[in-house]
């Protein structure tokens, strides 16, 4: 059986005093490769946390070689502030962050500001010794689950494939090369800029844990952690279809007019046939009802009535819809 074992990161911020990181490590005691996952880079995302503690108790059990490492709260002062960045306040949108959104820092500073010192403290406990990454988050709950990986980069693209994620959007590259990253940068560029392979998944939900996304996000890791030939079994899911939304067909069906949309009970990721409901607008100006039908046969990328950054602040969420606004967004694949 593999050993596994609780580590801590030890940093002192200027702003937030001591910081205590835990993180843990399943050794093997067999050479293989080094299994990074992170999680909570943004306080607010915390459904990669609790994905994160079920694969370790599986690898705990059944690890066959290499090594696992896994850092469940990567910006714990964020995730104890409840907030996607350190210095966020009420509503506070994500690009308002004051040079401290933790995904844009790597490999961080040893002199620079608390997110950064963060990033540079987990920077040399892990990164530096991990040969692939899975890096966990969750956007807002109108955005169906997806994985993000570099379309520039064979060994990523695979990583998406098995992920087997309802959705693949594949990323440019941000300027590095193949052996050389452009920093400051995500931690995936890192990895993909730095000749190792890294995968981001996008989780649908902040501020919450579904147990449907968190089983989502395990079979993801699982699956990488089978492909790597690091745990017994061979990847799960790959018959069910993933829409690569680089060759899929995307419709987004806008408000006819100004109202209330209400929802028909639908959810990101389902399948809709085309003529099928999607809703219904209340008219605020002559209580009229319209139908919202879907347009086309597709998975629902987007579905509800939102603005930017809808889980961070309420009224983003209210489904008052003016003329023109995003109901739904339906992506039909290839050959469709």
């Amino acid at each position: 059986m593999a050993e596994t074992r609780v580590h801590h990161i030890n940093v002192e911020l200027p702003q937030c005093g001591n910081v205590t990181i835990p993180y843990w490590e399943v050794e093997s005691g067999q050479e293989g490769p080094c299994f990074l996952l992170t999680a909570a880079q943004h306080g607010n995302e915390v459904q990669g946390p609790e994905v994160i503690r079920r694969f370790i108790a599986i690898a705990g059990q059944h690890l066959k070689r290499g090594t696992i490492l896994a850092v469940p709260f990567c910006n714990l002062p964020a995730v104890q502030r409840r907030r996607h960045h350190i210095t966020s306040g009420p509503e506070t949108a994500y690009r308002d962050d004051g040079g401290q959104n933790m995904n844009r820092t790597w490999p961080g500073k040893p002199d620079g500001n608390d997110t950064e010192r963060l990033s540079h403290a987990i920077y040399h406990a892990v990164v530096t010794r991990a040969t692939h990454l899975l890096d966990i988050h969750s956007w807002e709950r109108f955005g169906a689950t997806a994985c993000l990986p570099r379309k520039d980069r064979p060994r990523s693209m695979e990583l998406g494939r098995i992920s087997a994620m309802p959705f693949a959007a594949p990323q440019p590259g941000r300027g590095g090369t193949e052996t050389e990253p452009k920093i400051p940068c995500t931690i995936n560029a890192y990895f993909n800029d730095s000749g190792r392979a890294g995968l981001t998944i996008e989780l649908s939900g902040q501020y919450v844990v579904l147990e449907k996304e968190v089983r989502r996000g395990l079979r993801a890791a699982l699956n990488i952690a089978r492909f790597l030939e690091m745990l017994p079994g061979t990847p799960e899911g790959l018959d069910e279809p993933t829409v690569w939304l680089d060759r899929a067909t995307v419709v987004e069906v806008r408000a006819p007019a100004s109202g209330l949309f209400v929802e028909a009970g639908l959810e990101t990721c389902d399948w809709v046939e085309a003529g099928q409901p999607l809703g219904h607008l209340l008219s605020d100006v002559d209580l009229s009802v319209t139908p919202i039908l879907a347009p086309v046969s597709g998975r629902l990328r987007g579905y509800g009535c939102h603005r930017m950054h809808a889980d961070v602040a309420l009224p983003a969420m209210h489904p008052y819809a003016s003329e023109g606004d995003s109901l739904a967004v339906i992506a039909a694949p290839a050959g469709e």
